[in-house]
């Protein structure tokens, strides 16, 4: 009987289905009040949540799910909603799309000091500035405001 659980369970998860049309997939004569008590029994209830869990652990580990796949995805969906007439939905969608692709949000920028420490800048800051000279890389003039320039004058 467990089995015929396990069965029942995979064919609901993968398919996404009910209980009584995974059991017509899989060609087990249930009669409706056979299909309602399967599916309040505690044992049913664990095996289909172990299946859930298996498959979901499956899709999330998929080698070939990627980002390319999601923005595919995504881009489907756009066209669906908009031949559907759902300009609301679409138009968050295509937002959201943007996002994905770096096109606007924080996403879009860079940060050049991740991973530094506010020490690794200070030193960084020193090197460049606090040499003999308050020249920079170039000749470049890297003195702060009040302090005289290339010129001597402040």
């Amino acid at each position: 009987m467990l089995d015929r659980f396990a069965d029942l369970a995979r064919a609901m998860v993968r398919g996404n289905q009910s209980l009584k049309q995974a059991a017509v997939e899989l060609d087990l004569k249930l009669d409706p009040d056979e299909v309602e008590r399967i599916a309040r029994r505690q044992d049913f209830q664990e095996i289909f949540r172990v299946e859930q869990n298996k498959h979901f652990a499956a899709v999330a580990n998929d080698p070939s799910r990627s980002k390319s796949v999601a923005i595919g995805k995504l881009e489907v969906l756009i066209d669906h909603l908009m031949k559907a007439g759902e300009y609301d939905k679409a138009g968050v969608l295509i937002e959201k799309l943007g996002k994905l692709e770096g096109w606007s949000g924080a996403d879009s920028n860079i940060n050049v000091f991740s991973g530094l420490t506010a020490r690794d800048i200070a030193e960084a800051r020193e090197r460049l500035t606090g040499s003999d000279s308050k020249r920079g890389i170039g000749g470049t003039n890297l003195a702060t405001p009040g302090e005289s320039g290339p010129t001597g004058h402040a």
